[in-house]
């Protein structure tokens, strides 16, 4: 009997013991005749996030592709646009993409991507991109945009700098003094786009009248057709339908207008377009001297 007492006071007493250290829960629930004791579970470990999801952030800004650059490392960059087709002639807009600040500015430079032996002087070659020259350059100002990402852009016109059909040229693209720099290769192609061009004005010998000619290349050939429109400060206004002949380099075009058509004028503006294709067409103004509006003169249509 004094046993079993003693079994009983041990077994009060380690239990006692358990529920002090929190390993066993008083609270019960009933269960028939019986009970359950609740075991509080281990509570789970925190999620964490994998560090390299979150090293390259994807940031789309308007009317710019999606760039992925590096969060963390924080280094200049200078990114350029993909170069679109282009035709002799054409101006070209080279652009792109920085995290420079605001107000810095890039140097730009383009350069024929042929190599070949070169003599050791050269004349005429300055702000050429011709073979064995230096190259054209200038500088863009970068300009703040959204999203930390700024931009910048040149205008290049490919009529001058010595440009040639389908030969492969470099843009070079520089920032901080050469700590930053992004290239890229580009082509001007040599087909022929549809075009019609506008070379200066001439006064004829004796100063009466203005000759005007060009280049056409509409695909339409002998068939072309093409409608000038000239018309004076003074509200003069002529219209004539011209055709075009062919010579060595394809089809062109030439008239000479009498002065006494538009006069008095201090400046006039000549259009002409195809008769079948109106939207190939060119548009100049001309200053009483026959200069050009403004420099450089660009004879191409668009």
């Amino acid at each position: 009997m004094i046993l079993s007492w003693k079994i009983v006071s041990l077994s009060i007493i380690l239990f006692s013991i358990l529920l002090a250290t929190g390993c066993v829960s008083s609270d019960h629930t009933p269960s028939g005749s019986g009970g359950i004791i609740n075991v509080s579970p281990p509570s789970a470990p925190p999620m964490t996030t994998n560090p390299t999801m979150a090293a390259r952030l994807s940031v789309q800004c308007s009317g710019k592709s999606n760039e992925s650059f590096s969060s963390g490392a924080g280094e200049p960059f200078i990114l350029i646009s993909p170069v679109s087709h282009s035709y002799i002639g054409e101006n070209i807009t080279f652009d792109g993409t920085t995290n420079l600040p605001n107000g810095e500015t890039i140097l730009l430079q383009i350069n024929s991507g042929e190599f070949m032996p070169c003599p050791k002087s050269t004349t005429g070659c300055e702000g050429q991109v011709r073979t064995c020259c230096d190259g054209f350059g200038d500088t863009a100002p970068v300009i703040e945009g959204p999203c930390g990402i700024s931009s910048w852009s040149w205008d290049v016109n490919t009529s001058q700098h010595g440009f040639q059909a389908d030969h492969e040229y470099i843009l070079t693209a520089r920032g901080r003094n050469g700590i930053v720099e992004n290239s890229s290769i580009f082509t001007v192609s040599g087909v022929p786009k549809p075009n019609i061009t506008l070379n200066l004005p001439q006064n004829d010998s004796n100063s009466n009248a203005i000759r005007l000619n060009g280049q056409v290349n509409t695909g339409n050939g002998p068939k072309e057709l093409l409608l000038l429109t000239v018309s004076s400060d003074s509200g003069k206004n002529v219209r004539f339908t011209i055709p075009v002949a062919h010579d060595g380099n394809g089809y062109s075009w030439n008239f000479t207008l009498k002065k006494s058509e538009i006069l008095p004028y201090n400046f006039y503006n000549v259009n002409i377009t195809s008769m079948n294709n109106p939207q190939i067409g060119i548009i100049r103004t001309f200053l009483y001297d026959n200069e050009p509006q403004y420099y450089p003169y660009n004879p191409y249509s668009p």
